[in-house]
């Protein structure tokens, strides 16, 4: 039987995402090839899990609140908009900065990916790099030119002050795919050292 697509992430508070989406509503304009994501899913990804079983989950659970009792809450910093592979070949536009503008989520990050391989989760080959999706190019990727300059334009140049937000805990989510997009539910909640 398949699994819980599930992953481990960080919601920044209303306040901070209300921000986030004034400033994702600045790229939005006419450019249909993006699919950009609710306010209520800004997050950043620890973990992702792919598909757990549900008898995984409470192994999971005990491991990562053991984790979490050596982490103390933190700041997280928001920094500045970019998209991923390339800004002339996005296929996710988010807001995020640098891990080394994060280090306590950069350790956190390191915790977690310990526990989870000790669960028996694979570890992630990709470097972490802390960020919050907030569009999606949908279909295949456009050629250079395909995508509206504007949205180019606009990722060059959106600038902002700093959004900073407490982190006092992790978030284990269920996230279910429809070809609407996804949709997320809190599995357990993960709180750092008081």
């Amino acid at each position: 039987m398949k699994g819980l697509r599930t992953f481990i992430g960080i919601f920044p508070p209303p306040e901070i995402q209300r921000t986030i989406a004034a400033i994702q509503s600045t790229f939005k304009g006419d450019n249909s090839l993006v699919r950009w994501e609710s306010q209520n899913k800004f997050h950043i990804t620890v973990k992702f899990l792919g598909d757990v079983a549900e008898k995984q989950l409470g192994q999971l659970q005990a491991l990562l609140k053991a984790a979490a009792e050596t982490i103390s809450p933190f700041e997280i910093t928001l920094l500045s908009v970019g998209c991923f592979p390339s800004v002339h070949a996005p296929k996710i536009v988010w807001i995020g900065s640098q891990p080394s503008d994060n280090l306590d989520l950069s350790r956190c990050f390191g915790a977690v990916e310990e526990t989870c391989a000790e669960a028996g989760f694979k570890k992630d080959e990709r470097a972490f790099h802390p960020h919050i999706t907030l569009g999606r190019v949908k279909g295949l990727r456009p050629r250079r030119g395909k995508i509206s300059g504007n949205l180019i334009k606009t990722i060059e140049n959106t600038t902002f002050e700093p959004l900073k937000f407490p982190c006092t805990e992790l978030l284990v989510m269920k996230s279910d795919l429809s070809p609407s997009g996804s949709t997320y539910s809190k599995l357990f909640t993960i709180p750092f050292r008081s």
